[in-house]
């Protein structure tokens, strides 16, 4: 449930950042994009916080609600049956191998839509959307923020929810600030205190540089052209989304062929183009010697009684006079 809570917002938060990218650009296409952080900062943290959290990155929510995952996989692996034990690592390799590709994917989207430089005149262009848009996408980036470091409030009344749909005990899953997959013992996480240390990883080192640097500490910053390997650069030479995906293109070779060898794509578009061919031979014949026939002889039969209306009231009147006559007739007999 938890998880589930997790992709409603960041994968919500994502779509609402897409849409704000190509409002604005005007475009799908990620290779006409980039430089837009500069362009567009509210929606580009917005973005940026949803593909932390759905790369399950610490500390937002979907790092959380991934671990609890973990953890249930790790117990089911050790405390489950035969098949449990086997099936437990198997998903584990699989639940980490799809987080790798996600976080993969993610870097690729943000970095070449939002950094560098813009790769047309569009996206060049670019500016930011308008507040409704960037509070909705701020909205859903706080939660997900809040997910993650308010797991320690948040996870125990989940827990109650699944307890009471599952008809089964809540189990303790905090202490404090801390959370716990049922047992303290086997493992527990800090969101706040892992929060305050990834934020310090990156501010000790330059609080103490900027001490120690003093007005100097910029001379060695440089301005020019990226380096290309001796070479002169040239715009083509950027980094481009299917560049970045390359290696990953190499490495799943096997399995992108395999795929295309078990497409049932291409089997569905025989059969489909089999049954047309059938209907529209079977569909003359059905015509032809079923529906004309009955639309024929309805023709004819219409033709048949139409001698009856002549549009003369005493001649209804008469045929209403003969029906009752034959009504006596019949009742009487």
């Amino acid at each position: 449930m938890y998880h589930l809570i997790n992709h409603a917002l960041f994968k919500g938060l994502l779509f609402l950042g897409a849409g704000a990218v190509i409002y604005r650009t005007q475009t799908k296409d990620m290779e006409q994009m980039g430089g837009l952080a500069k362009l567009m900062p509210r929606t580009a943290v917005a973005f940026l916080i949803g593909c932390m959290a759905i790369s399950a990155l610490p500390p937002l929510n979907g790092f959380v609600s991934e671990w609890f995952t973990y953890q249930s996989l790790f117990t089911m692996s050790h405390d489950g049956s035969v098949g449990l034990k086997l099936a437990g690592p198997a998903a584990i390799v699989m639940l980490a191998i799809t987080g790798a590709l996600a976080a993969m994917c993610f870097v690729k989207v943000y970095g070449i839509c939002f950094c560098g430089a813009p790769r047309s005149e569009k996206a060049a262009n670019a500016r930011e959307v308008p507040f409704s848009m960037t509070c909705a996408m701020w909205l859903l980036a706080i939660l997900c923020v809040l997910l993650g470091l308010g797991a320690s409030v948040i996870a125990p009344v989940i827990t109650n929810i699944a307890a009471q749909l599952s008809h089964t005990t809540a189990v303790a899953m905090a202490s404090g600030a801390s959370v716990f997959p049922g047992d303290a013992a086997q493992t527990s996480l800090n969101t706040p205190l892992l929060f305050i240390l990834l934020l310090a990883l990156p501010l000790l080192p330059l609080v103490i540089y900027s001490i120690k640097g003093g007005s100097d500490r910029l001379h060695f910053t440089r301005r020019g052209t990226p380096w290309a390997c001796g070479y002169g650069y040239e715009a083509p030479m950027a980094l481009s989304a299917g560049s970045f995906a390359q290696p990953l293109r190499v490495l799943f070779a096997p399995l992108y062929r395999l795929r295309k060898t078990l497409d049932p794509a291409p089997m569905l578009q025989r059969s489909l183009d089999a049954t047309t061919d059938a209907a529209a031979k079977v569909e003359p014949v059905w015509d032809e010697h079923l529906v004309m026939p009955v639309v024929n002889g309805v023709q004819r039969l219409s033709r048949l009684v139409q001698w009856i209306q002549y549009g003369d009231f005493r001649a209804y009147c008469l045929y209403v006079v003969a029906a009752l006559v034959v009504l006596l007739i019949v009742t009487m007999a």
